[in-house]
Protein backbone atom coordinates (compact mmCIF):
# COMPACT_ATOMS: atom_id res chain seq x y z
CA UNK A 1 0.00 0.00 0.00
CA UNK A 2 1.51 3.69 -0.86
CA UNK A 3 1.88 5.93 1.65
CA UNK A 4 0.63 9.58 1.02
CA UNK A 5 2.99 11.55 -0.44
CA UNK A 6 4.52 14.34 2.44
CA UNK A 7 5.64 16.87 0.21
CA UNK A 8 5.87 20.80 1.48
CA UNK A 9 8.18 21.98 -1.49
CA UNK A 10 6.87 24.84 -3.63
CA UNK A 11 6.91 24.05 -7.01
CA UNK A 12 5.54 27.22 -8.41
CA UNK A 13 8.43 27.67 -10.50
CA UNK A 14 7.64 24.53 -12.30
CA UNK A 15 4.36 25.28 -12.98
CA UNK A 16 5.60 28.97 -14.28
CA UNK A 17 8.18 27.17 -16.75
CA UNK A 18 4.67 25.77 -18.39
CA UNK A 19 2.52 28.99 -18.00
CA UNK A 20 5.20 31.15 -19.26
CA UNK A 21 4.99 29.20 -22.68
CA UNK A 22 1.29 30.45 -22.69
CA UNK A 23 2.22 33.42 -21.79
CA UNK A 24 4.54 33.77 -24.85
CA UNK A 25 2.42 32.69 -27.44
CA UNK A 26 -0.30 35.39 -26.11
CA UNK A 27 2.05 37.68 -26.20
CA UNK A 28 3.28 36.94 -29.71
CA UNK A 29 -0.06 36.64 -31.08
CA UNK A 30 -0.96 40.41 -29.70
CA UNK A 31 2.12 41.30 -31.66
CA UNK A 32 1.47 40.05 -34.74
CA UNK A 33 -2.13 41.31 -34.54
CA UNK A 34 -0.93 44.76 -33.78
CA UNK A 35 -3.05 45.02 -31.49
CA UNK A 36 -0.99 47.35 -29.40
CA UNK A 37 -1.75 49.92 -32.35
CA UNK A 38 -4.73 50.31 -30.35
CA UNK A 39 -4.65 51.31 -26.74
CA UNK A 40 -6.32 54.56 -26.65
CA UNK A 41 -8.48 54.19 -23.90
CA UNK A 42 -11.02 52.86 -26.23
CA UNK A 43 -13.32 49.63 -25.43
CA UNK A 44 -12.93 46.70 -26.37
CA UNK A 45 -15.96 46.36 -28.97
CA UNK A 46 -14.50 49.72 -30.60
CA UNK A 47 -10.85 48.01 -30.67
CA UNK A 48 -12.26 44.79 -32.29
CA UNK A 49 -14.00 46.74 -35.14
CA UNK A 50 -11.23 48.95 -35.96
CA UNK A 51 -9.00 45.57 -36.02
CA UNK A 52 -12.30 43.65 -37.66
CA UNK A 53 -11.83 40.83 -35.27
CA UNK A 54 -14.09 38.79 -33.02
CA UNK A 55 -15.54 40.70 -30.35
CA UNK A 56 -15.47 38.60 -27.16
CA UNK A 57 -11.94 36.94 -28.27
CA UNK A 58 -10.80 40.12 -28.46
CA UNK A 59 -11.41 41.58 -25.12
CA UNK A 60 -10.46 38.20 -24.01
CA UNK A 61 -7.02 38.43 -25.53
CA UNK A 62 -6.90 41.99 -24.44
CA UNK A 63 -7.68 40.89 -20.79
CA UNK A 64 -5.41 38.15 -20.98
CA UNK A 65 -2.65 40.96 -21.25
CA UNK A 66 -3.40 43.40 -18.51
CA UNK A 67 -3.09 40.30 -16.65
CA UNK A 68 0.44 40.17 -17.66
CA UNK A 69 0.57 44.23 -16.91
CA UNK A 70 1.38 44.28 -20.81
CA UNK A 71 -0.95 47.16 -20.68
CA UNK A 72 -3.99 48.79 -18.49
CA UNK A 73 -7.54 47.82 -18.41
CA UNK A 74 -9.41 50.82 -16.50
CA UNK A 75 -13.44 51.09 -16.64
CA UNK A 76 -13.82 49.07 -19.82
CA UNK A 77 -11.08 50.88 -21.34
CA UNK A 78 -7.88 49.51 -22.59
CA UNK A 79 -4.59 51.88 -22.79
CA UNK A 80 -0.51 51.81 -22.22
CA UNK A 81 1.28 51.09 -19.83
CA UNK A 82 4.65 53.16 -20.14
CA UNK A 83 6.73 49.95 -21.41
CA UNK A 84 3.61 49.37 -24.17
CA UNK A 85 3.63 52.81 -25.47
CA UNK A 86 7.76 52.81 -25.84
CA UNK A 87 7.87 49.61 -27.32
CA UNK A 88 5.41 47.86 -29.03
CA UNK A 89 2.71 50.17 -30.13
CA UNK A 90 4.61 50.22 -34.34
CA UNK A 91 4.54 54.31 -34.25
CA UNK A 92 6.84 54.75 -31.61
CA UNK A 93 10.24 55.64 -32.90
CA UNK A 94 11.59 52.79 -30.11
CA UNK A 95 9.53 50.50 -31.51
CA UNK A 96 10.66 46.55 -30.55
CA UNK A 97 7.62 44.42 -32.39
CA UNK A 98 9.69 43.79 -35.56
CA UNK A 99 12.82 42.87 -33.64
CA UNK A 100 10.98 40.22 -31.39
CA UNK A 101 9.33 38.74 -33.93
CA UNK A 102 12.34 38.06 -35.93
CA UNK A 103 14.07 36.77 -32.56
CA UNK A 104 11.18 34.56 -31.69
CA UNK A 105 10.98 32.83 -35.32
CA UNK A 106 14.51 32.10 -34.46
CA UNK A 107 13.70 30.81 -30.79
CA UNK A 108 10.44 29.04 -31.76
CA UNK A 109 11.22 25.25 -32.21
CA UNK A 110 9.15 22.20 -31.39
CA UNK A 111 9.86 20.42 -28.56
CA UNK A 112 9.70 17.26 -30.59
CA UNK A 113 12.48 18.80 -32.37
CA UNK A 114 14.69 19.80 -29.20
CA UNK A 115 14.06 15.71 -28.22
CA UNK A 116 14.99 14.57 -31.50
CA UNK A 117 18.16 16.52 -31.67
CA UNK A 118 19.44 15.03 -27.90
CA UNK A 119 18.04 11.75 -28.82
CA UNK A 120 20.28 11.45 -32.46
CA UNK A 121 22.42 14.46 -32.08
CA UNK A 122 23.22 17.17 -34.84
CA UNK A 123 22.05 16.89 -38.41
CA UNK A 124 24.79 17.53 -41.31
CA UNK A 125 25.54 20.96 -41.80
CA UNK A 126 23.78 22.38 -44.58
CA UNK A 127 23.58 26.32 -42.71
CA UNK A 128 25.55 28.52 -45.33
CA UNK A 129 26.51 31.47 -43.16
CA UNK A 130 27.93 33.58 -45.92
CA UNK A 131 24.59 34.59 -47.37
CA UNK A 132 25.21 38.21 -46.50
CA UNK A 133 21.25 38.66 -47.20
CA UNK A 134 20.30 36.74 -44.31
CA UNK A 135 22.88 39.13 -42.50
CA UNK A 136 21.54 42.49 -43.84
CA UNK A 137 18.13 41.24 -43.15
CA UNK A 138 19.00 40.32 -39.24
CA UNK A 139 21.00 44.03 -39.36
CA UNK A 140 17.47 45.61 -39.96
CA UNK A 141 15.89 43.74 -37.37
CA UNK A 142 18.60 44.09 -34.72
CA UNK A 143 18.39 48.04 -35.40
CA UNK A 144 15.75 48.29 -32.43
CA UNK A 145 17.78 46.21 -30.07
CA UNK A 146 21.07 48.74 -30.15
CA UNK A 147 19.14 51.87 -30.46
CA UNK A 148 16.70 51.02 -27.66
CA UNK A 149 18.92 52.26 -24.65
CA UNK A 150 21.75 49.60 -25.49
CA UNK A 151 23.93 52.05 -27.44
CA UNK A 152 23.40 54.88 -24.83
CA UNK A 153 24.71 52.30 -22.11
CA UNK A 154 28.00 51.62 -23.78
CA UNK A 155 28.37 55.45 -24.69
CA UNK A 156 27.82 55.83 -21.46
CA UNK A 157 30.39 53.65 -19.82
CA UNK A 158 33.28 55.10 -22.53
CA UNK A 159 32.37 58.63 -21.38
CA UNK A 160 33.39 57.54 -18.46
CA UNK A 161 36.86 55.83 -19.01
CA UNK A 162 40.24 58.35 -18.59
CA UNK A 163 41.10 57.96 -21.78
CA UNK A 164 37.36 59.11 -23.30
CA UNK A 165 38.15 62.76 -23.48
CA UNK A 166 41.18 62.50 -25.46
CA UNK A 167 39.52 60.18 -28.27
CA UNK A 168 38.93 61.55 -31.71
CA UNK A 169 38.66 58.67 -34.15
CA UNK A 170 36.90 55.33 -33.40
CA UNK A 171 36.51 52.06 -35.18
CA UNK A 172 33.69 49.52 -35.21
CA UNK A 173 33.91 46.02 -35.86
CA UNK A 174 30.68 44.57 -37.63
CA UNK A 175 28.60 47.40 -36.16
CA UNK A 176 25.05 46.13 -37.86
CA UNK A 177 22.87 49.23 -37.91
CA UNK A 178 25.32 51.47 -36.33
CA UNK A 179 23.72 53.08 -33.64
CA UNK A 180 27.04 52.35 -31.10
CA UNK A 181 29.16 54.38 -33.25
CA UNK A 182 26.71 57.10 -34.02
CA UNK A 183 25.70 57.33 -30.57
CA UNK A 184 29.12 57.77 -29.23
CA UNK A 185 29.92 59.90 -31.60
CA UNK A 186 26.91 61.87 -31.72
CA UNK A 187 27.96 63.17 -28.26
CA UNK A 188 31.38 64.24 -28.97
CA UNK A 189 31.70 66.61 -31.80
CA UNK A 190 35.36 66.30 -32.34
CA UNK A 191 35.36 62.68 -32.88
CA UNK A 192 34.37 60.21 -35.81
CA UNK A 193 34.09 57.10 -36.69
CA UNK A 194 34.36 54.01 -38.92
CA UNK A 195 32.48 50.86 -39.11
CA UNK A 196 33.71 48.05 -40.87
CA UNK A 197 30.65 45.56 -42.10
CA UNK A 198 30.58 43.36 -44.79
CA UNK A 199 29.51 44.18 -47.37
CA UNK A 200 25.39 43.75 -47.67
CA UNK A 201 24.98 44.93 -44.24
CA UNK A 202 27.44 47.81 -44.79
CA UNK A 203 24.51 48.96 -47.51
CA UNK A 204 21.93 48.67 -44.15
CA UNK A 205 24.16 50.61 -42.01
CA UNK A 206 25.15 53.47 -44.36
CA UNK A 207 21.13 53.74 -44.73
CA UNK A 208 21.09 54.75 -40.57
CA UNK A 209 23.78 56.71 -40.78
CA UNK A 210 22.32 58.74 -43.84
CA UNK A 211 18.90 58.74 -41.62
CA UNK A 212 20.56 60.27 -38.86
CA UNK A 213 22.30 62.79 -40.62
CA UNK A 214 26.19 61.48 -39.42
CA UNK A 215 27.91 60.65 -42.73
CA UNK A 216 29.96 63.43 -42.45
CA UNK A 217 30.84 61.86 -39.39
CA UNK A 218 30.60 58.22 -39.45
CA UNK A 219 32.08 55.84 -42.29
CA UNK A 220 31.24 52.85 -43.33
CA UNK A 221 33.49 50.69 -44.70
CA UNK A 222 32.93 47.07 -46.86
CA UNK A 223 34.72 44.22 -45.88
CA UNK A 224 36.26 41.42 -43.32
CA UNK A 225 37.56 42.58 -39.84
CA UNK A 226 39.06 39.51 -39.52
CA UNK A 227 40.33 39.44 -43.30
CA UNK A 228 40.92 42.96 -43.76
CA UNK A 229 43.39 45.51 -42.51
CA UNK A 230 42.07 47.31 -40.24
CA UNK A 231 44.36 50.41 -40.99
CA UNK A 232 44.38 53.11 -38.24
CA UNK A 233 45.41 54.37 -36.29
CA UNK A 234 42.52 54.65 -34.12
CA UNK A 235 42.16 56.11 -30.37
CA UNK A 236 39.14 53.22 -29.66
CA UNK A 237 37.93 49.98 -31.11
CA UNK A 238 34.90 48.72 -30.33
CA UNK A 239 33.15 45.21 -31.13
CA UNK A 240 29.82 43.64 -29.67
CA UNK A 241 28.61 40.41 -29.99
CA UNK A 242 30.53 40.25 -33.09
CA UNK A 243 33.07 37.92 -31.60
CA UNK A 244 31.56 34.43 -31.32
CA UNK A 245 31.97 33.70 -35.33
CA UNK A 246 35.56 33.92 -34.64
CA UNK A 247 36.01 32.58 -31.34
CA UNK A 248 38.81 30.34 -32.51
CA UNK A 249 40.81 33.14 -33.98
CA UNK A 250 40.83 35.95 -31.31
CA UNK A 251 44.66 35.69 -30.63
CA UNK A 252 44.57 36.57 -34.47
CA UNK A 253 42.19 39.18 -34.57
CA UNK A 254 43.53 41.01 -30.89
CA UNK A 255 47.03 41.36 -32.62
CA UNK A 256 45.45 43.22 -35.50
CA UNK A 257 43.55 45.50 -33.34
CA UNK A 258 46.32 45.85 -30.73
CA UNK A 259 48.33 47.56 -34.17
CA UNK A 260 45.39 49.11 -35.24
CA UNK A 261 45.49 51.31 -32.47
CA UNK A 262 47.46 54.51 -31.65
CA UNK A 263 49.57 54.41 -28.16
CA UNK A 264 47.41 54.59 -25.22
CA UNK A 265 44.53 53.37 -26.98
CA UNK A 266 41.73 51.59 -25.77
CA UNK A 267 39.45 47.92 -27.20
CA UNK A 268 36.35 47.73 -25.65
CA UNK A 269 34.46 44.63 -26.59
CA UNK A 270 30.46 43.54 -25.29
CA UNK A 271 30.00 39.91 -25.34
CA UNK A 272 28.59 36.88 -23.81
CA UNK A 273 30.44 35.26 -21.16
CA UNK A 274 29.12 31.56 -20.44
CA UNK A 275 30.72 30.98 -16.63
CA UNK A 276 29.77 28.18 -13.81
CA UNK A 277 30.45 24.99 -16.11
CA UNK A 278 28.72 26.79 -18.97
CA UNK A 279 25.26 26.82 -16.89
CA UNK A 280 25.35 30.81 -16.71
CA UNK A 281 23.85 33.47 -17.65
CA UNK A 282 20.67 31.28 -17.88
CA UNK A 283 19.30 33.51 -21.01
CA UNK A 284 22.07 32.96 -22.81
CA UNK A 285 23.03 29.09 -22.13
CA UNK A 286 19.24 28.83 -23.47
CA UNK A 287 19.36 31.61 -26.07
CA UNK A 288 22.48 29.11 -27.49
CA UNK A 289 20.82 26.15 -27.00
CA UNK A 290 18.81 25.22 -30.11
CA UNK A 291 22.44 26.55 -32.73
CA UNK A 292 24.36 24.40 -30.11
CA UNK A 293 22.17 20.96 -30.10
CA UNK A 294 22.52 21.76 -34.43
CA UNK A 295 26.63 21.30 -34.13
CA UNK A 296 27.08 25.17 -33.89
CA UNK A 297 29.71 26.73 -31.10
CA UNK A 298 29.24 30.34 -30.40
CA UNK A 299 29.48 31.16 -27.08
CA UNK A 300 32.26 32.43 -25.48
CA UNK A 301 33.69 31.36 -22.00
CA UNK A 302 34.16 34.20 -19.15
CA UNK A 303 37.74 35.02 -19.19
CA UNK A 304 38.96 34.01 -22.72
CA UNK A 305 38.67 37.69 -24.41
CA UNK A 306 40.67 39.15 -22.06
CA UNK A 307 43.47 36.40 -21.45
CA UNK A 308 43.56 36.44 -25.29
CA UNK A 309 43.82 40.92 -25.29
CA UNK A 310 46.42 40.40 -22.79
CA UNK A 311 48.40 37.53 -24.98
CA UNK A 312 48.07 40.21 -27.96
CA UNK A 313 50.09 42.48 -26.46
CA UNK A 314 47.82 44.79 -24.14
CA UNK A 315 48.85 46.66 -21.30
CA UNK A 316 46.25 45.83 -19.07
CA UNK A 317 42.39 44.47 -19.19
CA UNK A 318 39.80 45.44 -16.94
CA UNK A 319 36.62 43.04 -16.70
CA UNK A 320 33.26 43.32 -15.66
CA UNK A 321 29.81 42.13 -15.90
CA UNK A 322 26.05 44.24 -16.88
CA UNK A 323 22.74 44.12 -17.20
CA UNK A 324 21.29 44.31 -20.79
CA UNK A 325 17.97 43.97 -22.32
CA UNK A 326 18.70 40.02 -23.24
CA UNK A 327 20.66 39.93 -20.11
CA UNK A 328 24.09 39.95 -18.16
CA UNK A 329 27.00 40.90 -20.62
CA UNK A 330 30.27 40.84 -20.56
CA UNK A 331 32.35 43.99 -20.75
CA UNK A 332 36.12 44.01 -21.54
CA UNK A 333 38.52 46.96 -22.15
CA UNK A 334 41.91 46.26 -22.90
CA UNK A 335 44.84 49.00 -22.58
CA UNK A 336 47.66 49.75 -25.24
CA UNK A 337 50.83 50.75 -23.48
CA UNK A 338 51.75 54.48 -24.51
CA UNK A 339 54.50 55.36 -25.97
CA UNK A 340 57.60 55.84 -24.10
CA UNK A 341 58.95 58.72 -24.73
Amino acid sequence: MKHLPDISTDWLALSGIITDGARHKIFIAALRLKIFDHLDGSASEEIAARMETHPRNTELLLNALAGMDLIRKKNGEYGHTEQSAAFLDSGSAAYLGDYLLHVNAFYEQAPEALENLVRTGPPPATGDLSDQSVWAESAKRHAAYQYCGEARRIADILGRLPEFPEMRRMLELGGGAGFYTMTIVAGRPDMTGVILEQPAVAEVTKGFVREYGLEDRVEVIAGDYMRDDLQGPYDLIYASATLNFYKHDLDQLFTKVHAALAPGGVFMTHQDGIREERTRPGEHVVGFLFSELMGGDFSIAQGEIAEAMLAAGFQSVRSFTKRSNIGEMDVDIGRKARSKS
